[in-house]
């Protein structure tokens, strides 16, 4: 390869600027002892199975001082009655055990790591080594994390194991259209009577509050695209074991609303998120309607959209698989899914070739039951 003037060599030095830095300036990482360490409890993991996590910290001065026969010391502490039954241990350069506690990690993984790495940053010098099941290794050096593994608590690594692949989305759609049922969740994304209450004081005055009230119910929150594209993501992102992008820019400035790329990273899908319904406008005194000819306004631009984001994907040779069209139906009235009739004949006939990489979800309806 060659590196001069290589601008993807100079991103990648950039990138691993701070852990350069990190390790030539403080060097613990860097010693024989620390690499002998961490290769024996990598070794051990793998000879002693375990299905939690461990955290043995061992303070610089006894680690530079580490023992000869740290080989035997290591294979011992990992059969230790206390080291099985603790998850935090502190050792000496003999790797006796000094002091330990069985108190839970932090559930959150990046409370966790949050809360190793402040370990680590005491006056005391602490070098905290960080063991998961699989023998991968974290440490922790002077508040600073370093390593390769993900998980830092069985909950956080439970919560990923039981998220679905991206084979499984629809499903997962399927199962987000029950939360919108749920108060909670729909609630965010109505105006609130007071609000209600307001915008008939500013502008509808002489209609009947309370029929206005009753008549206008469903109406949206300002910019409730915004509203339901962000809960949409964070029920995918919290469900699935996939990375979830949003606002994804291509090459000729349009954005994916968000973006799908299964846990291999090579597979790419989209959701283009649209809104049928009424909302209040930003001044807060006036309504915005998108429910006129709704089924027309999708038919002719939305799905017209996705498919040429799957054209420009393709050319710039993304491995995408699927467009999604996401519509977020809060309108007051019962009627047909917006996208009941769509055909290849609502795509222009030079983008009817990518029509079979296009799935228009089911509408997600949306009803304010129980407004507040």
């Amino acid at each position: 390869m060659k590196f001069t003037g290589n601008p993807d060599f100079k991103r990648l030095l950039d990138e691993k600027k701070h852990d350069i830095v990190q390790r030539t300036s403080d060097g613990v990482q860097e010693t024989s002892q620390f690499q002998r360490l961490r290769s024996l409890f990598a070794e051990s993991r793998r000879k002693n199975e375990e299905r939690d996590f461990r955290l043995v910290l061992i303070c610089k001065k006894d680690l530079e001082n580490l023992c000869d026969n740290a080989e035997e010391k290591v294979a011992e502490l990992f059969t230790n009655t206390t080291f099985l039954t603790n998850r935090t241990l502190y050792v000496n350069s003999d790797l006796n055990i000094l002091n330990n506690n069985n108190d839970p990690f932090p559930a959150d993984n990046n409370d966790a790591r949050r809360y190793f790495a402040s370990l680590s940053g005491t006056e005391d010098g602490w070098v905290a080594f960080h063991i998961a099941p699989n023998a991968t290794i974290n440490y922790f050096i002077d508040g600073k994390d370093y390593g390769d593994g993900v998980f830092y608590t069985m909950d956080a690594q439970n919560r990923y194991e039981e998220r679905k692949t991206i084979e499984d989305l629809q499903d997962v759609l399927d199962e987000y259209r029950i939360t919108l049922q749920h108060q909670n969740t729909y609630l965010k994304f109505f105006v609130t009577k007071s609000g209600l209450r307001a915008l008939h004081s500013l502008a509808f005055a002489e209609e009947d509050q309370k029929a206005f009230m009753a008549e206008h119910k469903h109406l949206l929150n300002n910019r409730p695209e915004e509203l339901f594209r962000e809960d949409i993501r964070n029920y995918i992102k919290q469900h699935m074991k996939v990375v979830v992008t949003r606002e994804v820019t291509l090459e000729n400035l349009d954005r994916l609303d968000i973006e799908l790329t299964d846990e291999d990273g090579r597979d790419l899908y989209f959701i283009e998120i649209k809104w049928v319904g009424e909302c209040i406008a930003a001044n807060g005194a006036e309504i915005s309607k998108t429910h006129f000819d709704a089924n027309s306004y999708i038919q002719r631009n939305a799905v017209k959209q996705v498919v040429e984001y799957i054209d420009q994907l393709l050319t710039e040779k993304e491995n995408i698989k699927i467009g999604y069209l996401a519509v977020f139906d809060a309108r007051k009235e019962d009627l047909p899914d917006t996208g009941a009739d769509i055909t290849s004949a609502d795509v222009p006939e030079g983008l009817r070739k990518h029509f079979h990489r296009f799935v228009k979800l089911k509408d997600f309806r949306v009803k304010n039951e129980n407004p507040r």
